[in-house]
């Protein structure tokens, strides 16, 4: 099976005509929040660091801030819990470390005496060896460092020294089986027009101890301060952004903090919300704002528990066809941390495979032309033509329609459907196929998100 043909960026689309990106944010979970941080030792801020699935079971490693007053002000733990369906969890008792209780009977995996990492960015990486299937690859001041280990659980620090330092407390990691890369992204303050603000920093590694040089990556743009209308005490900021492979493209949740604070109440710590929108990359170097902008995880109503801050985990579990996205999120913004007693949980988003982004064409007909791809026996499409349909005709790298494989003899599909082979009437010899072929697409009242051939 070739690579699917995504529609989140413009790189496989030759031509189109009279269609729409349309970004669909992520459908919560009705019953949501999941997990609840409402221990007393969790009653700080909570940071989701990552989820995934292994062996029909979830597992969930995340943290928190314990407490805001006395010895504990400040700490930072981890702990992890697991889930046979992704819904219910329960908090496993590793007896590893003593909790501000004084007992070991908890789910803590790193304490504050260990290193008080933040956001445990987790990746499997058995081709390591032993000792090393897993690597977790996180802030503690001043810098990011490395761990190892075999289960997940049980974690060996690489070297005191960061492998990474003298960057910002937010640093989001993934390991990209395709390019065989560790790549991080890392917060660094930069002036950007006339005003210090948070950006990304890029960087990959071959073998998670020596890193890239951090370089920036996403920049807040004119486009993203449009909403302060010119007012000096507002302005937008890059977070953080989680990466994570998807097919062809590398994708991102980009965190747009939006301050409306210029000084911050808290130093830097600035008041404000933040809007979780997605980039695509692929290379890993050029990053591109999808679509319009629009969010691609919805925060709550204001007084919600997830209606003041949110943010997502660093990459999908893929269960079957369904994308499901754990976030972290607050009932009050950014910088608010001290005002009060605040609900902190973990909620889940979830998605149909592909669908994140689609084109769609409207009451008139839209065109669209993929580049040349390597060409198979069928032809598939994830669509929504359930109001209207899809055709197709297949054309050879000279655009000439291939014969046998034209409109007229294409059947309509005209339902929704994850995976639809499209068919022609007549059937065309199998070496019309044994070579880089463009799919060009005809779609009234309907929405692609992904091609490919089989």
């Amino acid at each position: 099976m070739t690579d699917r043909v995504l529609f989140i960026d413009d790189a496989q689309v030759q031509s189109m005509e009279g269609l729409q990106r349309r970004i669909h944010p992520g459908e919560k979970l009705e019953g949501n929040p999941v997990l609840r941080c409402d221990r007393a030792w969790e009653s700080g801020q909570a940071m989701l660091g990552t989820v995934m699935k292994e062996e029909g079971v979830y597992r969930m490693w995340y943290g928190s801030g314990v407490g805001q007053h006395g010895d504990n002000k400040g700490r930072l733990w981890h702990m992890y819990a697991e889930s046979d369906d992704g819904i219910e969890w329960r908090l496993p008792s590793l007896g590893q470390f003593i909790d501000p209780q004084g007992s070991t009977s908890n789910n803590v995996f790193l304490d504050p005496e260990s290193r008080p990492h933040q956001y445990s960015n987790v990746m499997r990486t058995p081709h390591m060896g032993p000792g090393r299937r897993y690597t977790l690859v996180s802030f503690s001041g001043p810098g990011h460092h490395v761990r190892f280990s075999d289960d997940g659980l049980k974690w060996t620090e690489w070297s005191s020294e960061p492998v990474i330092p003298r960057f910002g407390d937010v640093g989001f990691y993934t390991y990209d089986e395709r390019d065989q890369l560790f790549r991080g992204m890392v917060k660094r303050y930069l002036e950007v027009r006339g005003r210090r603000r948070r950006i990304q920093n890029r960087t990959v590694s071959a073998d998670a101890y020596d890193w890239t040089l951090p370089l920036p990556a996403v920049v807040p743009d004119e486009i993203d301060d449009a909403w302060t209308h010119g007012d000096l005490d507002k302005a937008s900021e890059i977070y953080g952004i989680p990466i994570f492979r998807y097919g062809s493209l590398l994708l991102g949740f980009v965190d747009i903090l939006r301050t409306t604070d210029a000084m911050g109440t808290l130093g830097m710590n600035n008041q404000g919300v933040v809007d979780v929108q997605l980039i695509s990359s692929r290379d890993g170097q050029t990053w591109e704002r999808v679509g319009d902008r629009s969010r691609i995880l919805e925060m709550g109503r204001r007084g919600e528990w997830d209606g003041g801050f949110i943010r997502s985990a660093k990459t999908f579990v893929e269960d079957g066809d369904e994308l499901r996205l754990y976030y972290f999120a607050m009932d009050h913004p950014h910088g608010a941390q001290k005002k009060g007693d605040w609900k902190r949980a973990v909620g889940l988003a979830r998605w149909q495979k592909d669908r994140l982004v689609g084109l769609r064409a409207a009451d008139e007909e839209g065109e669209l032309v993929t580049v040349p791809v390597p060409a198979g026996k069928q032809l598939h499409v994830n669509a929504d033509t359930s109001r209207g349909q899809i055709t197709a005709e297949l054309l050879d790298e000279a655009g000439t329609v291939v014969p046998g494989f034209e409109r007229d003899a294409c059947l309509p599909f005209d339902g929704d459907a994850l995976d639809h082979t499209i068919t022609w009437r007549r059937l065309a010899s199998k070496d019309n196929h044994d070579e880089n072929l463009s799919v060009r697409l005809y779609l009234r009242n309907a929405e692609v998100f992904s091609l490919w051939f089989s």
